[in-house]
């Protein structure tokens, strides 16, 4: 592993931070990124990064939640071994709209128990609005960009940086 791939997993974990994940996450994420195998071990991951046990389980456990990472077996290995998962990044973006939606409910929810049209009221209007706008506007951006990659990756293959 070189300075510079160690110092690019340090910076994916500080990364994470800001979308608030754990810098753990931020840190396997990064290596399995730069990590020129297919699937790591655990092992691996634990020696790599110097992590506990306990940290590393953890932390692989919400990435795959997320899905972000997937858990593989190799034929004859009773080991797990993980790698970047086959997710698209649509599917990353719509689940992170979901949550937002789910919060515009619990706004417009509590926005209808209140007694009084006031400066709360207005704002959890707003909030819940435009997160309901924001997730049908993404799925309109999702189709823009499915043309758009197809684009990307032929002109990507045409400059020999597949």
């Amino acid at each position: 592993m070189t300075e510079e791939k160690l110092r690019y997993i340090e910076e994916a974990g500080m990364a994470f931070e800001l979308f608030g994940m754990t810098r753990m996450a931020g840190r396997i994420l990064g290596y399995l990124i730069v990590c020129d195998k297919e699937a790591v071990s655990f092992n691996e991951i634990m020696e790599v990064l110097k992590a506990s046990k306990g940290s590393i389980s953890g932390t692989t456990k919400q990435l795959i939640a997320v899905g972000f990472v997937e858990p593989v077996s190799l034929p004859g290995d009773r080991k797990t071994y993980y790698r970047i998962s086959n997710m698209q990044v649509g599917s990353i973006l719509k689940q992170r709209i979901t949550l937002f939606v789910k919060f515009a409910e619990v706004l417009d929810k509590g926005r209808g128990l209140k007694e009084k049209n006031d400066r709360v009221h207005e704002w959890t209007l707003e909030v819940s609005s435009f997160y309901k706008w924001l997730g049908d506007e993404v799925d309109k951006v999702l189709q823009k960009w499915e043309a758009e990659k197809e684009n990307i990756i032929a002109k990507s293959k045409r400059d020999g940086k597949s």
